[in-house]
């Protein structure tokens, strides 16, 4: 879990925020640098997520709204249709998918395709549906395949970085993408279109610049056997979670998309910083990074918002920046869990994030068109609420009680449990007197805890390979354990031993 030295960061080790000190959200943000919140990456990334804001959530760019099922499929469903041909495409193949030359072409290739393709879409709106829509789908599904390649990219860029970065450059690009949003849909349309087919130009650029010619190499996985349950589990409670709040927000926001008259295109910008706090602040309240706490506030938050259904008025400003917020909340979240899992055990981002994003776009599309097709043959009455709401609850229970648990979240993302909320130098020589571990075997156990790879355990100690197998054997075998997840557990107290 080698956290690549970015901008100002105040490394020093960190090791993904295990060192944090005791004051917990204030310790964390002490080491954030401004570097940290805003670069190069943050601004890139801000660019895409800005044109695919205008894209979806305002008609500057076609007259297809985001839930009106006569024309859903002419945009959002085509862009979707594009992202997971690409996502699944790097997940099933990442040795071709992502190797150099291919990568290369895309990452310079995909930013020309969707600035052309939004303006196919532009002119397609302007001929009119009768005679541009096939040009539409096609201009749609393009679009779509570049985005996904974008997401592929800056997947790639975040997985090298330490999660606090993460978290500071993820809350600052989705901010400026809301305020990007707000101050384009309230120019002329020109102005509007000239700035969404710029945006993935300057994404495309900084892309590019960004990455490292060997970046997009596949890595071989570590513990592929042991991670594959817990994986499957996040990618289908992030799809599940993508399903809910895509459906919910089919019915809350209003046909006309947010591009009314006064504060209306800035409501982005509140649901965005609301979802903000949602899901960051409670990741960085721990000492130790708090996975488990960010996730159940998010899952709090959905589950909130669909039982506020039956009492908000649809089409009012509540019910939108409501419904934009169940869309910022989980794309956060899948970006900041995809990151943690792609850094933390050494995965290739090409299947991560293609294999996480996939499940995510799926479920979105399903649950948009779902809400779509109920809002537009059937009459939205008090009862016809209560019914989705209560389906959209119970999805979410299921996630949170049987799919993706708490201790589930806990143990993959090396976060604390509620089993284990002690300091983590005390959890670890607890364990070294425990087990009677000597003093270099009590540091091995440390950085294997960290995420720490065997090469960079060598590297750090200055030990020989054969000197490091040895000590890692020893270690096994006294706490006995068979594998560096049943190690992680240990420390973590998800599996019994002496300590306990």
């Amino acid at each position: 879990m080698g956290e690549m030295k970015s901008g100002g960061a105040k490394e020093e080790e960190i090791s993904e925020g295990r060192r944090g000190s005791a004051e917990g959200l204030e310790g964390h943000l002490k080491r954030v640098t401004l570097a940290d919140v805003f670069d190069e990456s943050a601004g890139g990334f801000s660019f895409i997520l800005g044109w695919q804001f205008i894209t979806l959530f305002s008609p500057a760019i076609h007259f297809s709204t985001y839930n009106d099922i006569s024309h859903f499929n002419s945009v959002l469903g085509f862009i979707s249709v594009g992202m997971l041909l690409v996502l699944l495409a790097a997940a099933l193949v990442p040795r071709h998918f992502m190797r150099k030359s291919v990568a290369k072409v895309l990452r310079h290739f995909a930013p020309c395709v969707v600035a052309l393709c939004t303006g196919a879409l532009v002119v397609v709106d302007v001929v009119g549906p009768d005679y541009g829509q096939p040009w539409c789908s096609i201009a749609s599904t393009l679009a779509g395949a570049g985005l996904g390649v974008f997401y592929l990219s800056w997947g790639e860029l975040f997985s090298h970085l330490n999660i606090i970065q993460v978290a500071a450059k993820i809350a600052s690009s989705f901010s400026i993408a809301a305020v990007l949003f707000a101050i384009a849909v309230t120019l002329p349309r020109p102005a509007t279109v000239t700035i969404a087919v710029t945006l993935p130009l300057l994404s495309g650029y900084l892309a590019s610049r960004k990455l490292r010619p060997g970046d997009a190499d596949a890595k071989e996985p570590s513990e592929p056997l042991q991670l594959k349950p817990f994986i499957m589990n996040a990618v289908l409670s992030l799809g599940a979670l993508a399903l809910t709040g895509s459906f919910v927000r089919a019915l809350l926001l209003n046909a006309t998309p947010i591009i009314g008259e006064g504060s209306y295109p800035w409501l982005l910008l509140v649901a965005t910083l609301g979802s903000i706090v949602v899901v960051i602040v409670p990741l960085l309240s721990e000492e130790s990074l708090d996975f488990v706490s960010a996730f159940k506030a998010a899952v709090f938050c959905l589950g909130l918002i669909f039982l506020l259904l039956p009492v908000i008025e649809f089409g009012s400003i509540a019910a939108d920046i409501l419904g934009l917020a169940t869309y910022v909340v989980t794309m956060i979240l899948v970006w900041v869990v995809l990151a943690r899992v792609t850094k933390l055990y050494q995965l290739p981002a090409s299947v991560m994030f293609g294999i996480g994003w996939a499940s995510y776009t799926a479920g979105m599309l399903a649950g948009t068109f779902g809400g779509a097709l109920l809002s537009s043959f059937f009459e939205i009455t008090p009862r016809v609420l209560s019914i989705v709401t209560l389906v959209s609850v119970c999805l979410l229970f299921v996630v949170y009680l049987f799919v993706f648990t708490e201790k589930a979240m806990g143990r993959l993302l090396g976060g604390p449990t509620s089993e284990s909320r002690r300091p983590f130098r005390e959890r670890c020589l607890g364990i070294a007197a425990s087990y009677g571990l000597t003093e270099r075997e009590t540091e091995i156990m440390m950085l294997v805890a960290k995420g720490r790879s065997t090469p960079r355990i060598r590297e750090e100690l200055g030990l020989t390979i054969g000197t490091t197998n040895t000590h890692m054997n020893h270690l096994y075998k006294k706490l006995d354990v068979h594998d560096r997840q049943e190690l992680i557990d240990l420390v973590e107290g998800d599996l019994p031993g002496k300590e306990s």
